[in-house]
């Protein structure tokens, strides 16, 4: 019975943690990218979701509805409400219609001046700015290690949306 002792020897239990190393090595960082992608993919979804929403309430219910950012910034979220009133600014008792919540951790949010802090549309589903000018403008959004596919929500001077999928890159 002294022959039926099983296990492993010091060299093959070296050498399965070498190859598990190696393995660990060459997938982690190709789960992480793909987490990366699909969550700018989402954020985009989301925004653009958020996007045809508002302006579908704006012609369905014959009232300016605007889309703006929470606190400054578009990537804490952002909330969808019909502006009563016209002044293009949230007031007590005007009716929210969806809010947004914040996205994930280094997915990042630019937008350009005509839609860097809201897009307002009026009944006839145009985006218009508070001046009475036409708003057209794109929303960028990418991630921060800059290694996913930009993605931008542009927005036409009818009030259409158009997404746009494009190379690597950074905001």
């Amino acid at each position: 019975m002294l022959g039926s002792h099983r296990g492993f020897t010091l060299i093959e239990a070296m050498l399965v943690l070498a190859l598990l190393s190696m393995i660990l090595g060459i997938g982690v960082p190709a789960v992480r990218q793909m987490i990366h992608g699909q969550q700018v993919r989402k954020a985009s979804i989301d925004l653009a979701t958020a996007l045809i929403l508002s302006r579908q309430e704006a012609i369905m219910r014959r009232r300016a509805v605007v889309l703006e950012r929470r606190d400054g910034d578009w990537s804490l979220g952002w909330r969808i409400f019909v502006d009563h009133n016209g002044n293009g600014a949230f007031d007590a008792g005007e009716l929210v219609l969806k809010t947004g919540d914040a996205i994930a951790d280094g997915v990042r949010i630019s937008a350009n001046t005509p839609v860097s802090h809201y897009v307002r549309y009026l009944p006839t589903g145009r985006a218009k700015l508070q001046s009475g000018a036409f708003q057209a403008g794109t929303i960028t959004l990418c991630h921060a290690d800059a290694a996913q596919a930009v993605r931008r929500l542009i927005i036409s001077a009818t009030g259409r949306l158009r997404t746009v999928k494009e190379a690597a890159g950074s905001c």
